[in-house]
């Protein structure tokens, strides 16, 4: 048998804790506890509405350039965007984007290859402030990949279209109650040819609540 002091100590093991250790946890628990019932309150005074989004920005297309004697893999892209947002913080997104072009050369024949995607999925938007937040996005996306050939003379032209996984991360900025700035990036993947490559848009622009 162990003593009753030991009994003790296996049945409550926080009796065993200094003082001290309890109260630091019971503070880090209140703080979480706070910042919860903040994001809340914050996603609480959102009202339930509807959204519209155009921006512009860098594009990267990761494609092999091996054997090439020009590549240039960046351009620029464009981003139109609807969405719903429920108020709660969660929201639904259609998006159109264009990752502009990626141009290469083995000196007799040139070819550019142009990703375009539509979009389709969801997104949660976490307050920082009282202007600021964030949104974070994930979900499905078409990605038509179209190339365009030439060598001397003759030329000719090919798309493939797959569906791929894509992923978005934003930085926001209220300027009104129905405008808000956003830094952003988008991220999926091209195919050709079953070679694969991950396409991006870095983008600024604003979104339109109505």
């Amino acid at each position: 048998m162990r003593p009753a002091s030991d009994r003790q100590c296996m049945a409550h093991p926080a009796a065993a804790l200094p003082m001290t250790l309890k109260r630091d946890l019971m503070k880090k628990y209140a703080y979480a506890l706070a910042a919860a019932l903040i994001a809340s309150a914050a996603h609480a005074d959102q009202p339930a509405q509807a959204y519209v989004g155009i921006a512009g920005g860098a594009s990267h297309i990761s494609v092999d350039c091996t054997g090439a004697t020009s590549c240039d893999k960046s351009d620029t892209g464009g981003k139109f965007t609807a969405g719903y947002s429920f108020g709660n913080g969660f929201g639904l997104e259609g998006s159109f984007i264009s990752f502009g072009k990626a141009k290469g050369s083995d000196g007799t024949t040139a070819a550019t290859l142009k990703p375009t995607a539509f979009l389709l999925g969801g997104v949660y938007a976490l307050p920082l402030g009282s202007d600021w937040g964030m949104n974070v996005r994930l979900g499905l996306a078409q990605v038509k990949t179209k190339v365009d050939a030439r060598q001397g003379t003759l030329a000719g032209s090919a798309s493939e279209t797959k569906t791929k996984a894509y992923a978005g991360l934003g930085v926001t900025y209220a300027v009104s109650p129905s405008v808000k700035l956003e830094l952003a990036v988008d991220s999926t993947q091209g195919q050709f040819a079953g070679e694969k490559g991950t396409v991006r848009l870095f983008s600024f622009g604003a979104n339109f609540a109505f």
